[in-house]
């Protein structure tokens, strides 16, 4: 080892025991923050704090009140002044902000500092608010998770609304057990105070449904009108209705829509305008990339409170009430206040008395926002904060052991898992840690990615046939994700749900791949040494063709074309109803609070453990033979180009598979561009976990995509609580995307696999 090296790995060694050290200390001292915490004098100094928060938030709320009536007595006495107009808007509101703050000054002498003679009673009314608020909140949030189960089910599997609807009319019990097929929760008694809410929601939901049918027809109107009129010139000057008359016998269909005539006839005069004046009316077109993917929000609007909830709520109102007129024999100027400022300030009582949990860190930082701390002196006031800081501490104690760990065995780390795996899976704790910090729930968080892990998974484990094979990071594998959208639009043609459909939509896909796979794969075997750039190149240019296809294709189900024309697909196909999350709530199941998409994973798992069996097989070993080197396999019988060809056509059918299950995961089937990127996403997730062009396995695929999923996930939403605006998730996936397929061509040095 040269003398820098030694030098440069010195530094490191003591920089990493300097960071052991302090670790070890911010540790030690959460250690002791937290046995703080159950003390007795802790307890006490947090009822002080929380006794002094609901008198500072009561009074607080009586100088504003004070400051506010002053400030507006003040602009009544400028506006009775002759030169009130001559007066600018600096200047009265300079007059006035004065005087609010003159009156708040001198009611602070009275109120800030009430006197409580015997706080007994006090405490005592506050404890009972603090009981019922809990008790309300516990039982409320129970309701509302079962009916967020009903909702999600509701929304996710019923395929149409406005069917549903027609067929029960007017008969809200027909139509209450038409949605009962939908999820089991409506037939439990204990949830029959959802009823109401549950048939509005079918009522509205089936009126934007068909407000969206009526959207869609409106634009294939339009487009079909402007399409067809070749001189919008030659229909100036008239007026709507034989403007209107003129159309209907120029555009095919017209007449039959008159519902869309206002519509439809501002259109024809935007175009008429721009005729005129020589112009070309330019239409906004969105291009679809890879849409991300949203999780069904629940609307509580259509929440409907049982009795018992009810009469827990008239539990809050009674301890409140009793809050309320110990406060007012205290201070009692508050019975004084409006109806619209007691409200306000009731809010900040009850954020104040309950905050949300029994944490400790909450609670005080819910009392120290109303001055709380203000009781607290001397050693107190550090004792407290340090065991409200405990878990912070903890947090930054640890991201610092990582760190120096990190640094203490850095040659072993990237030596045998590579400098991208060994940087991101860092990355990804230290995500975890700020999720903690930014009080983001990580169980929510790995649900989430669990279930991302499971749509993403068997596209990224497509990648790894073409990297075996030679071919290296098959950009192309969007054919074979088109194939799989082939076979999803089949099954959708035909009506079939269930398990029938999602596996006749797997293998039609995959059929389909087979001709595609083994025509692209000759056109790589000729093109050697460039099998990237082509890849690329193809998969572009397929997306493009197949926008034309979709187009032309003869399918003829109303659910899935074009509903003016009669033909064409149309853009975006909700699997609702039909086999949408079906894997994801198969033998689905929760533990410390992560939901676990069991069928999702395993279908994962069962084709990488057949993707790991192939490639124990004599083919599979052969194929790796190729891709690891063409010339030694050839000179040992191996046909290079059938194993390429191999390679390639199972790459393309296991896209075409991976596509279906991404789509019944996202719940919706999207056509055109959208599968444009899917490319990168998989090349990246793959190199992650550390493959290289020439190299994967399983573990690769695994590990990678469970990387890449997760630092967006947590990324996208510790970028929302960090940033103002949030928003970076997108930035975030490029950068990675981009960045990671960068460095691993950077490794290939360029040097020719031949």
């Amino acid at each position: 080892m040269s003398q820098p090296e030694k030098k440069k790995g010195s530094g490191r060694k003591i920089t990493s025991v300097v960071l052991f050290v302090l670790a070890g200390i911010l540790i030690l001292t959460a250690a002791g923050g937290y046995y703080l915490r159950g003390t007795a004098k802790t307890r006490d100094n947090l009822n002080a704090m929380r006794t002094q928060a609901v008198l500072h938030a009561a009074s607080d709320g009586l100088l504003d009140a004070i400051a506010s009536r002053a400030r507006a007595e003040k602009l009544k006495e400028l506006r009775a002044r002759k030169d009130f107009r001559s007066l600018g808007l600096d200047e009265v509101n300079s007059t006035c902000d004065g005087a609010a703050a003159e009156a708040r000054a001198a009611a602070e002498t009275l109120y800030s500092h009430p006197t409580v003679e015997d706080p007994s009673g006090l405490e005592s009314a506050i404890v009972g608010l603090e009981e019922a608020l809990a008790a309300h909140g516990a039982l409320r949030d129970a309701e509302r998770a079962v009916f967020s189960e009903i909702y999600v089910s509701l929304v996710e599997n019923v395929p149409d609304w406005t069917d549903l609807t027609d067929a029960a009319g007017e008969d809200e019990d027909a139509l209450y057990q038409s949605l009962s097929a939908f999820t089991e929760g409506l037939t439990d008694p204990e949830n029959a105070s959802l009823r109401p809410g549950i048939i509005r929601l079918a009522r509205e939901m089936a009126e934007k449904e068909q407000a969206r049918d009526d959207e869609e027809l409106l634009s294939q109107i339009a487009g079909a009108m402007t399409g067809a009129v070749s001189d919008w010139t030659v229909y100036a000057g008239l007026d709507d209705d034989a403007l209107w008359t003129e159309l209907s016998k120029e555009v095919e269909g017209l007449a039959e829509n008159e519902r869309f005539r206002d519509s439809l006839l501002k259109t024809a005069k935007k175009y008429i305008s721009a005729a005129e004046a020589g112009e070309a009316v330019v239409e906004e077109t969105e291009d679809e990339g890879v849409a991300p993917v949203y999780e069904t929000q629940t609307d509580y609007r259509y929440f409907t409170a049982s009795d018992a909830l009810n009469a827990a709520s008239e539990s809050v109102e009674t301890s409140f009430d009793t809050l309320w007129a110990e406060l007012i024999s205290i201070i009692p100027d508050l019975s004084s206040l409006d109806s619209k400022i007691q409200s306000s300030i009731r809010t900040m009582l009850e954020n104040t008395v309950w905050a949300g949990s029994t944490d400790f860190t909450a609670r005080y930082n819910a009392y120290s926002a109303q001055e709380g701390a203000a009781v607290l002196t001397g050693s107190d006031a550090l004792t407290m904060r340090l065991a409200a800081s405990a878990q912070n501490i903890l947090i930054v104690g640890i991201a610092g052991l990582l760190l120096a760990g990190l640094l203490m065995f850095w040659r072993t780390m990237t030596g045998r898992f590579g400098v991208p795996r060994t940087i991101i899976t860092l990355f990804f704790i230290y995500l975890c840690l700020a999720a903690v910090y930014y009080h983001i729930s990580v169980p929510m968080m790995l649900s989430n990615v669990l279930v991302r892990m499971g749509m993403y998974g068997i596209l990224v484990l497509a990648m790894m046939p073409g990297i075996q094979c030679g071919i290296g990071l098959n950009m192309g594998m969007t054919i074979g994700c088109i194939a799989g959208l082939l076979g999803i639009v089949l099954s959708l043609q035909y009506d079939m749900t269930g398990w029938g459909g999602l596996l006749f939509a797997c293998a039609s896909g995959a059929v389909i791949a087979l001709p595609l796979g083994w025509a692209y794969s000759k056109l790589l075997n000729r093109m050697k040494g460039s099998e990237m750039t082509i890849s690329t190149y193809v998969g572009f240019s397929f997306v493009a063709l197949m926008c034309i296809g979709w187009m032309v294709l003869p399918f003829n189900n109303p659910k899935i074309i074009w509903l003016l024309s009669g033909h064409g697909l149309r853009v975006t196909h909700s699997l609702l109803g039909s086999y949408a999350h079906l894997l994801d709530n198969f033998l689905s199941f929760e533990i410390l609070g992560v939901e676990v998409p069991t069928g999702l994973l395993l279908f994962l798992l069962a084709g990488c453990l057949l993707m790991w069996i192939f490639s124990r097989s004599r083919t599979g070993i052969a194929m790796t033979a190729v891709g690891s080197n063409p010339r030694f396999a050839e000179a040992s019988g191996i046909s290079v180009n059938r194993m390429r060809t191999v390679g390639t056509v199972l790459s393309t059918m296991i896209a075409a598979v991976g596509i279906v299950i991404y789509s019944q995961a996202f719940g919706y089937a999207q056509l055109y561009t959208a599968p444009r990127q899917l490319g990168f996403i998989a090349s990246s997730a793959i190199l992650i976990g550390g493959a290289t062009v020439s190299k994967a396995k399983v573990s690769h695929v695994l590990f990678g995509v469970f990387l890449f999923e997760g630092v967006l996930v947590l990324g996208q939403q510790i970028a929302n609580s960090a940033v103002a605006g949030g928003g970076l998730s997108e930035v975030m996936r490029i950068m990675i995307s981009n960045g990671i397929i960068l460095y691993a061509l950077t490794q290939t040095g360029g040097a020719s696999r031949d």
